[in-house]
Formats: structure tokens, C-alpha cells, sequence
């Protein structure tokens, strides 16, 4: 081979892939003011940080496949050895070095080595890797849905939150407005002298809660909208802006978002049983462990399979001076003081691990529904409590008790406390709905897909 042929084979032996520019994400999906809980759940998918993380591990991991099933790259060795650069000529002086010429009575002479060198696995080690991986890559895939699951359930937590607040707002609206109109009737008995005057400071003093509870709904619905922007990873600036709903409650229009969605009781229908055997079975945190166990199995087997000797082929052509050679190497390794049984141990110690990781998995999922279940139960009872014929007693309680203090049946006192009985009892009732909406969103978490 000449110099020229040498440099190259070098040069391309020098040859490396270009690195690979990232991908720029698409935009983001637009947050409507006007937000229902149906676009959240698909604006969530596309935008909260926590699932985009969970979605990069499932790249990775595919990746992680990829690598698995390599096999080992082949290995060129180029090498010189034995150039003479010092050596004294027929008139003393010192001659240039020689890098592709024989000198017979030198007693050195150039020595170029290229060796081609593959390794060759033994007893299965890339299959094991390979599914070692490819069950890395579906507890992965699992993760991503476990982590859907629990925002979605931390979603439907805020606009339950968001909805309660915003009935609480018009229940105290309401009330306030009523306490108006019986804070103007008393000012005019006490102007006829059909009341003290004491009667105008008490009805005012009793206007005060109403007020405050309008307040507190107000920031109660405030912190609900921004959490859930928080959750779609939304700043308040980057809502769409747009008319607010004339029909949507004035005291919340400052608010970033305008949630209109109302509590919707839905009746179980599947029994208990059924439920905790689709979240022992299809939960994706439990499908998770599963995979993580069978990777912790493939784990053992490629550990046993280390005691397989791998072994390398080298073909090896070799130039010394101006003569040419072939030549070929075997090496295999001799397990002298690492036989890999420590490495069995230690796979055999992580899949123990995994197994128990996926029986915690499987006895929580069926802990969590039967929590669950149990709220479930209990709040439907107190729901059940406010029936459409308590509800008009109650509306006919505070009608009748106005309609005796107009008339001068009743005193300030007893309808200042009929109002509070009313308040208190349709408070309740909001509470108890919102209790049963969370109810329905839990067993759904628990059971980690939508209730059959």
C-alpha cells in the first residue's frame, strides 16, 4: 500500500456523523376564557409540564431500545511501530526517518499494523437487552398515562372548586340582596315607629356575613382559575381575550377564566368488586410495576447469560518495511476473578424488589378504591338529605318568615335567623354537590379510567 493509500484510510477512518439538530416543539394550544372542563382536558394533555416530562421518558426509553438491540460496534486499530528516525550514514551524518522502505542491515524497520476486530456475544445477552428495554419502554408508556391520570384528577379537583365557588358567590349574592331589601323595609318602620331604631344597626350588622361570604367566594374562585392554569402551564397573559358572558356572575369577570360547567351527579352503576379489579388489573401505575418487574426478570436472565464467554475475531494486515502479511486473532476472557455470580445475586435481589414493588401497587389500587367507594357512598347519602321537597321547605321558610316581618308577625331577630337557617342549609347543599362531584372524580382516579 502506498503513502497515499495510508493517509486515506486514516482520513476515513476519521469520519464522524454530523450532529443532529433538536426539533422545535409545536406551539402550545390557545386557553379559551370561556373554559369548559371538556377543552381543559385536552388542552392538558398538550400543555401541562408534568405529562411532557413523562412523554420525554417514553422517547428516551425508545431510544434505550434502539441501543439495546445494537450489536457491538467493530473496532479498527491502525499502528506504527519501529520507524527509524537516527540513523548514521556512509558519511557520519544523520539520515531522514524511513516510514515504507526495507533496510536490510538496519536493525529496525517500519512496521504498520491495521487489525479489524468484532466481538461476538454469546448466550443471548442482546435478545435479553432487547427485552429488557422493550418492558423499560412500556412501563414508560404506563408512566405517562399514570401522570395523565393524576393531573387530570388535580384538574377536576380545581373546577369543582372553581364551580362550588362560584354557587357560593351567587347563593351569597342572593342573600345579600334579600338583606337589602329588608335592611330598606326596616328603615322605613323605624321612620313610621313601628321599630326601634336598635332594629336598623342589627339588620346591617347581620348584612355583614353575606357580605364577607361574597368576598371569600370571590378569592375562593380566583385561586381555583389560576390553579387551574397552573395545572395547563398557562400564564393569566396568555388567555384569549374576548367579550365576557353578560350572564356570567359580575363579581368574577376580573377573574382570567370564565368557568361555566355545572356539577353533574352521575349514579354508579358498576359494584364495588368490579372496580377494584380494574384498578388491580389496568391501572397504569400498576401496569407500570408489572413491566418493570418483567424487565427485572429479563434483567436476571442477562445476568445469567454473562457467564457465556463472548469472544473476538481480529483480522490483522500488517506491513513491515516493503513486506506484506495477513494474520488472525481469537482472544476470549478467563474468568478468574470475576465469575459473575455476584452479578445473579444482584439481579436476582432488584427483581425481588420489583415483585414487591408490583403487589404494593395492586394492594394500593384496590386500597384506593375502596376509599373511594366509600366517599362515594357517604356522599351520596348527604346528598340525598337535600330532596327537591326539602329544598322548597327550605325557599318556603325564608318566603313565609319575610312575609310575617313585612306583615309584623315576626321580629327582626327571628327573620335575621330564619335568613342564616336558609343560608346555612343551601351552603349544604352546595357542599354536598361538590362533595359528590369530587366523589365521582376520585373513583375514576382510583380505578384509573372512566367509571362503566
Amino acid at each position: 500500500m502506498s503513502a497515499t493509500g495510508w493517509r486515506r484510510t486514516v482520513l476515513a477512518l476519521a469520519i464522524v456523523a454530523l450532529p443532529v439538530r433538536p426539533q422545535t416543539p409545536p406551539p402550545a394550544m390557545a386557553v379559551p376564557r370561556q373554559l369548559s372542563l371538556e377543552q381543559a382536558e385536552k388542552l392538558l394533555v398538550e400543555r401541562n409540564l408534568s405529562i411532557a416530562a413523562a412523554k420525554s421518558g417514553v422517547d428516551a426509553s425508545k431510544a434505550g431500545k434502539a441501543i439495546a438491540a445494537y450489536k457491538p460496534n467493530p473496532v479498527i486499530e491502525l499502528g506504527s511501530e519501529q520507524i527509524p528516525f537516527a540513523q548514521p550514514s556512509d558519511h557520519g551524518l544523520m539520515s531522514l526517518p524511513r516510514f515504507f522502505t526495507t533496510d536490510p542491515n538496519a536493525g529496525a524497520n517500519p512496521v504498520w499494523t491495521l487489525q479489524f476486530n468484532k466481538l461476538i456475544e454469546r448466550g443471548g445477552k442482546r435478545e435479553r437487552r432487547t427485552e429488557q428495554a422493550g418492558f423499560v419502554l412500556d412501563a414508560a408508556q404506563a408512566s405517562v398515562l399514570d401522570t395523565t391520570r393524576t393531573q387530570l384528577f388535580l384538574l377536576r379537583q380545581a373546577f369543582t372548586a372553581a364551580i362550588l365557588a362560584r354557587e357560593n358567590l351567587e347563593l351569597a349574592e342572593k342573600t345579600d340582596a334579600q338583606y337589602a331589601k329588608t335592611e330598606q323595609l326596616t328603615s322605613v318602620r323605624v321612620e313610621t315607629g313601628d321599630a326601634a331604631k336598635v332594629e336598623i344597626y342589627r339588620v346591617h350588622a347581620g348584612r355583614l356575613q353575606f357580605q364577607q361570604a361574597i368576598l371569600q367566594a370571590k378569592t375562593a374562585y380566583e385561586q381555583a382559575t389560576r390553579d387551574i392554569l397552573n395545572i395547563l402551564n398557562a400564564r393569566v397573559e396568555e388567555v384569549q381575550t374576548g367579550a365576557p358572558d353578560p350572564t356570567f356572575p359580575a363579581a368574577l369577570r376580573t377573574a382570567p377564566l370564565e368557568i361555566r360547567d355545572a356539577f353533574q351527579p352521575r349514579v354508579v352503576v358498576s359494584p364495588l368488586d368490579e372496580l377494584k379489579r380494574i384498578a388491580g388489573d389496568e391501572r397504569p401505575d400498576v401496569q407500570a410495576a408489572l413491566a418493570l418487574l418483567h424487565a427485572a426478570e429479563k434483567g436476571t436472565q442477562l445476568a445469567e447469560a454473562q457467564r457465556h464467554r463472548d469472544f473476538s475475531v481480529a483480522g490483522e494486515y500488517q506491513r513491515v518495511g516493503s513486506d506484506s502479511s495477513l494474520g488472525v486473532i481469537v482472544q476470549f476472557p478467563f474468568f478468574l476473578y470475576n465469575n459473575q455470580k455476584m452479578g445473579i445475586v444482584q439481579a436476582s435481589a432488584m427483581q425481588r424488589a420489583a415483585d414487591a414493588e408490583y403487589r404494593q401497587a395492586r394492594t394500593q389500587a384496590v386500597t384506593d378504591v375502596e376509599k373511594a367507594w366509600q366517599s362515594h357512598l357517604n356522599a351520596k347519602k348527604a346528598l340525598e338529605l337535600y330532596s327537591e321537597d326539602n329544598l322548597k321547605q327550605v325557599e318556603k321558610l325564608r318566603d313565609v318568615a319575610e312575609y310575617s316581618y313585612k306583615e309584623g308577625a315576626t321580629t327582626l331577630f327571628e327573620l335575621l335567623d330564619a335568613a342564616r337557617t336558609v343560608n346555612l342549609t343551601l351552603q349544604a347543599y352546595n357542599q354536598a354537590r361538590s362533595d359528590y362531584q369530587m366523589s365521582l372524580w376520585l373513583l375514576e382516579q382510583a380505578i384509573g379510567r372512566t367509571l362503566p
